[in-house]
């Protein structure tokens, strides 16, 4: 960035004094003959006879690496940075702006190149594995893996790229095994029965399985937002009400993973005429559920007028607090209490062992002793 006619020139990237001894880093030609980070520069002297060598400086590379991060959680707060120029992001949830990955690989790409001048590479799969590799086979800025494709891609992979102990990938030479095809022909019971634990691991990486858990957002959340992209022009207070519902499933879903409540929802309406329409409705008490959001917002839509057709509409959740649960109400919803309470029961049970409830029935045994008088019986 600071010097543009290194672009065309072969480039290594050495230590500080203190670890001049080693590459830290290079450009795309050296790495075709054979150099890599972590190597003495004495074993590759050789090979970076014409090149220009250049200081790292970590305090600028940690620098600008937070501001890419910074513009990333534009798109997604969900990211899990590893090395630096290396993270991974979720985006399994976005705004309706962006209808595949491809559009979102292309936005990423875009954004840091357009800002940064840096070259980027971009994969997505259903794993940080098949996301990493996707990214480093990517012969443009991205590659996109689809569903279904998971095994294909995998097969002719070097089992070098697996990340696995040392003496397991020594083992699995050793046994004749040198591609993720090769180990994905295998049953699960017989790679665990050889390798333990690992080989489960082994596994669901070479065939490609997808990983359940959600990336954490790397930064603390005050709001959570949905957007809708409307298909055609949206009138009627029946069309919002039914593009409200798909997006506070969305929305409801998101803070009940993040273990939130609401206080308040924030509508806003872009409509065709290039105005917006915003308001922001306080609810009864903190909530996750939809219905209570949606009954608020319809009614503070009664009598108003858009002046114009909806096309694009967003719903913020603001205030939030820590929800964990709902409390049962036992005193106000009498007729579902006997669901409600084996709806719990059932629960405790499966998370106990044993149901740690008792109801307290009175004793007919016609004894005058208080402690007596109630006994307590299963619910």
């Amino acid at each position: 960035m600071k010097d543009p006619d290194l672009r065309k020139r072969p480039v290594v990237i050495v230590g500080m004094p203190e670890e001049r001894g080693f590459v830290i880093d290079c450009s795309e030609e050296l790495a075709q003959r054979g150099v890599a980070p972590m190597m003495p520069l004495k074993d590759v002297y050789h090979l970076c006879y014409d090149t220009v060598p250049v200081l790292a400086r970590r305090r600028e590379h940690s620098l600008l690496w937070e501001e890419v991060l910074s513009s990333v959680a534009g798109i997604t707060l969900r990211m899990e940075p590893k090395e630096e120029a290396t993270v991974f992001l979720d985006v399994t949830r976005l705004p309706g702006m962006y209808k595949s990955e491809e559009q979102v690989a292309s936005a990423l790409g875009s954004m840091v190149s357009g800002q940064f001048c840096l070259d980027v590479r971009i994969g997505a799969g259903n794993s940080r594995f098949m996301a990493f590799e996707a990214a480093l086979c990517a012969s443009k800025d991205a590659r996109v893996i689809p569903s279904g494709m998971e095994r294909e891609f995998l097969s002719p992979l070097n089992i070098d790229r697996l990340p696995v102990p040392d003496d397991v990938r020594e083992k699995l030479h050793l046994l004749g095994l040198h591609s993720l095809g090769q180990i994905s022909a295998f049953t699960l019971s017989a790679l665990t029965s050889q390798f333990g634990a690992v080989g489960k691991q082994l596994w669901e990486l070479s065939n490609g399985v997808g990983e359940r858990g959600r990336i954490p957002c790397a930064f603390a959340i005050t709001d959570v937002d949905r957007e809708f992209v409307c298909d055609g022009p949206v009138h009627s207070k029946q069309q919002i009400r039914a593009a409200l519902l798909e997006l506070l499933d969305g929305l409801c879903l998101e803070l009940e993973e993040l273990g939130k409540a609401c206080r308040t929802v924030r509508l806003v309406l872009d409509l065709q005429n290039r105005t917006f329409f915003e308001r922001q409705f306080v609810l009864h008490a903190p909530t996750t559920r939809k219905e209570d959001m949606l009954r608020r917002i319809m009614a503070g839509l009664e009598g108003v007028e858009l002046p114009s057709p909806v096309r694009i509409m967003s719903v913020r959740a603001g205030a939030l607090v820590n929800h964990d649960g709902r409390q049962e109400g036992l005193f106000r919803s009498r007729p579902g209490l006997a669901k409600g309470m084996k709806d719990v029961s059932g629960f405790l049970k499966t998370k106990y062992g044993g149901l740690p409830l008792a109801r307290a029935v009175r004793n007919d045994s016609g004894t005058h002793l208080p402690d007596d008088r109630f006994i307590f019986v299963e619910p």
